[in-house]
């Protein structure tokens, strides 16, 4: 099919998709008065969570609250849509195109309309596509203060580092936008399985293309701005698009509350009404919000505390009444103590062994069944009570490599994938497999974070174990472990771990993928590489896509890939007598998925 006609499918499509979306106004829940106070263990320093200097999970968190957007997971890990911002759809295969359209009457809470502009602004903050080539937008940054350090730079670098693999930066031409300038339609360079997620429409990342423009442009005209910022996209104004750039990357970031509102205008459930630096900030339910995520509370307090046993002492006496500390045995202790409820969780990253397929250190993995034998040898369940046991005392191993433990499909592809078969350390068969390869003494060093207690203590564990089957392990640790991942000759194994921020087929085929950008080990396996382009496919449903990502599951089970370890944990502790509702997701942004619900 040409490339007119797609466009011209594209457009019929996208005609057709406005008279599915009217915003309905939702009858407002906020209950007058009422105030809650939630004890976070990171600061709040920027409205802009993706750039550089603003990636943290408090300003993600507060970017959530703030924020609403196509749609968004709720705690069993389900993609929920929100028809009350807007609707979007695939309205193209061959090449696959996704047309959003935003609702009528979606504002800032500004008062100012919520449209396509702000979408476009989106796409060009976030997909890179604009940016000039081969340089790095956060080296424009100061690190300490996210301020710029040349305002005469004269690139384009929108700085949208945290913005991970989510697909966006697969949409490199120029999207579509309709006459009314209502919908965005975005046209893939390749297939992408997971493209309901790749953009999640004027979400934590989008900021209001007025108040970018009016900062950018020193204008106090909210439309004109607005209409600089689309044309400087349209038409590839690369003068205009580095003062945009720029100001999107630090406009956003607060020393303390600003004194231009505009910063703070958000088109979620709360907005932004009091900051101060290191101490707290104030979330109060915005007025022009008439989505469906109305918010029960008036007011959210969220004071900054680092010290975990700290929250837990304010959630004692009432100072707050939600805690998300870094757990120990002596935090849960007082919170077991005071009769709080605790929730035990995880997040989205776990911890997992790799092994070397080539270009290793001492080519010890070369061989499949050395590979086996030194798996066999690695106490997994001792790993996971060593590393998580003041943590979380009923953490368990993760057995897949594709699925994460709160999955839907996690129980039945752990049962059938292979896992099981290192379920405990076999030394006995770990000799034999050695005597058959033919190896005495095989050696292997080890690469992990050198400053990293935990990750020493694995490397502890497993050298001691391996080397009763008579393994010579040795410390490739480093402080600087990141940059040294995929160096060839540097070491034979690796201990650290991945983050998954969504369910599906994400990252896969990047880390596990012959070509993929993130095989940091040379792993190369052509059953693995056709399951995951099968479940990358747009045409595959998500059952199929499922019983593909299982198969290549097992797949790297059966190639002795390495071993997944365990899930990283995730606690909250709340005062059930003065708030409801609330609960835990294994993604971002854990118990705030749902802040708009939580009850007095």
């Amino acid at each position: 099919m040409s490339a007119t006609r797609i466009m011209a499918t594209i457009a019929v499509a996208a005609s057709a998709a406005l008279v599915l979306t009217a915003c309905i106004p939702q009858q407002s829940t906020t209950i007058d008065g009422s105030e809650l106070t939630v004890a976070v263990t990171q600061p709040y320093t920027s409205g802009n969570p993706v750039t550089s200097y603003g990636v943290s999970e408090t300003n993600a968190n507060i970017a959530y609250a703030t924020g609403t957007g196509f749609n968004y997971f709720n705690d069993k890990s389900e993609l929920v849509r929100d028809e009350s911002f807007g609707h979007y759809e695939k309205v193209s295969d061959n090449r696959l195109a996704v047309t959003y359209t935003v609702s009528d009457g979606v504002r800032w809470s500004d008062g100012t309309a919520v449209d396509a502009v702000d979408l476009l602004l989106e796409w060009a903050a976030t997909s890179g596509a604009l940016n000039t080539p081969d340089a790095d937008a956060a080296s424009t940054v100061d690190p300490e203060t996210g301020a710029p350090l040349d305002r005469a730079d004269a690139r384009v670098l929108f700085d949208a580092t945290a913005t991970g693999n989510t697909g966006i930066d697969l949409v490199t031409e120029l999207p579509q936008i309709s006459d009314d300038r209502m919908s965005l339609t975005l046209v893939f360079d390749e297939p992408f399985a997971d493209w309901e997620t790749a953009f999640f429409g004027a979400g934590s990342a989008a900021k209001p293309a007025h108040v970018v423009g009016m900062m950018s442009f020193a204008s106090d005209d909210a439309l004109t701005a607005k209409e600089r910022v689309y044309a400087a996209i349209t038409n590839g104004d690369e003068t205009d698009l580095a003062t945009i750039a720029r100001t999107w990357n630090t406009v956003f970031n607060f020393q303390g509350m600003p004194v231009n509102a505009s910063l703070v205008v958000s088109n979620g459930p709360y907005v932004v009404s009091g900051f101060v630096a290191n101490q707290y900030v104030t979330l109060r339910a915005n007025e022009n919000y008439g989505g469906e995520r109305q918010p029960t509370f008036q007011e959210i307090t969220v004071r900054f505390m680092s010290d975990p046993l700290a929250q837990a002492q304010a959630l004692l006496v009432g100072v707050v009444q939600i805690a998300v500390p870094e757990m120990g045995t002596e935090v849960r202790g007082a919170l077991e103590t005071m009769d709080a409820t605790v929730i035990d969780g995880t997040t989205d990253s776990f911890e997992h062994l790799d092994l070397q397929f080539a270009e290793s250190k001492n080519g010890t993995f070369d061989d499949p069944l050395v590979r086996e034998a030194f798996l066999l040898t690695v106490p997994r369940r001792e790993l996971v009570s060593a590393a998580l046991a003041d943590l979380q005392p009923r953490a368990t191993n993760r057995d897949s490599f594709l699925f994460a433990p709160n999955d839907p499909d996690y129980r039945s592809v752990r049962s059938s994938n292979g896992s099981s078969q290192f379920a405990e350390i076999d030394i006995t068969r770990a000799k034999e497999l050695l005597v058959e390869a033919g190896v005495k003494k095989p050696a292997v060093c080890v690469l992990y974070a050198a400053d990293d207690p935990m990750r020493a203590t694995e490397f502890e564990l497993i050298k001691e174990s391996a080397a009763s089957a008579g393994f010579v392990v040795s410390d490739c640790s480093t402080e600087d472990w990141r940059a040294t991942l995929g160096t060839p000759g540097a070491y034979d194994a690796a201990l650290f771990s991945w983050q998954s921020t969504r369910p599906g087929v994400g990252i896969a085929p990047a880390v596990f993928g012959t070509d993929g950008f993130a095989n940091l080990n040379y792993f190369s396996d052509s059953t693995v590489d056709a399951r995951l382009s099968d479940a990358s496919s747009v045409m595959v449903d998500g059952e199929a896509q499922a019983d593909l990502l299982a198969e290549a599951d097992a797949e790297l089970w059966k190639n002795r890939y390495g071993l997944p370890l365990f899930q990283h944990p995730a606690t909250a502790a709340f005062d059930q007598d003065q708030v409801s509702n609330i609960s835990l997701s294994s993604l971002n942004p854990g118990i705030w998925w749902n802040v708009w619900e939580w009850q007095p």
